[in-house]
């Protein structure tokens, strides 16, 4: 600060003040004459001397376990589903979404806060909420009967997309929407359990199957022009009314 004209007499204080001013101004050079400021510096904390070095930063960044996903990232950015869902689904693969078990190990809530919003008695993961949940697994055995699939869960949230994706035919536009459907999925049980933690309220299954239904309908139409004529096609048996069943 004293490089910069602030020490006293500096050229950094001549500016221009009324009367009433420089009784203030002295007041001031008086509070800052025993004022000592330590230099502040970060310190590099992967080598001995404390200083940065590339080196040490990529080996810290190469010895980190990798991330467990099979997931093609390509269908994690669907160009069919709102970018907020899509970023949603990206911080769910990487466990940084605010549920009860993250909040609990960074002490933003206690133990007694830290089971699942369903009343289920189990601790609220990620995995959990979204596939093992007594109430949230039961809606998604309503989508695979909605869909005519039958499939194991398996227990990782980035192997479901995978399986749910590839269930039934591999075709693109079969495994486009379905993909689609399964990030309406995820995205409702979040809604739904915000509602339950932060408003109180809830809906039943079938309330929010409804909204899964209705929302992915929403996001597709605007792809599949016969879709606006057979909503109730749609609710019935998605495929059949598309035509690739």
């Amino acid at each position: 600060m004293c490089h910069l004209g602030w020490g006293v007499d500096g050229e950094a204080w001549r500016w221009r003040l009324f009367v009433w001013e420089e009784g203030l101004l002295g007041d001031l050079i008086l509070l800052l004459q025993n004022v000592n400021l330590q230099v502040d510096r970060s310190l590099w904390t992967l080598e001995s001397s404390n200083a940065f070095s590339v080196r040490s930063a990529y080996k810290y960044l190469t010895l980190q376990p990798p991330l467990m996903s099979s997931v093609d990232v390509l269908s994690l950015w669907h160009k069919d589903v709102p970018l907020k869902v899509v970023l949603f689904v990206w911080c769910l693969f990487r466990d940084r979404l605010p549920t009860k078990d993250n909040l609990l190990c960074h002490g933003v809530i206690d133990q007694a806060s830290r089971l699942c919003v369903s009343g289920c008695g189990s601790l609220e993961s990620s995995h959990h909420l979204f596939l093992h949940c007594n109430f949230f697994g039961s809606v998604w055995h309503c989508i695979h009967r909605w869909l005519g699939l039958s499939v194991a869960t398996p227990f990782q949230v980035s192997d479901h997309l995978n399986q749910f994706s590839y269930t039934g035919g591999t075709t693109k536009v079969h495994r486009s929407i379905l993909q689609v459907i399964w990030f309406t999925v995820v995205w409702e049980i979040w809604k739904e359990r915000n509602n339950r933690l932060f408003n109180v309220k809830e809906c039943s299954v079938n309330q929010v199957v409804d909204k899964i239904k209705s929302l992915a309908f929403t996001w597709l139409k605007t792809k599949y022009i016969s879709l606006p004529l057979n909503y109730h096609g749609w609710w019935l048996s998605p495929f059949t009314m598309l035509g690739i069943g």
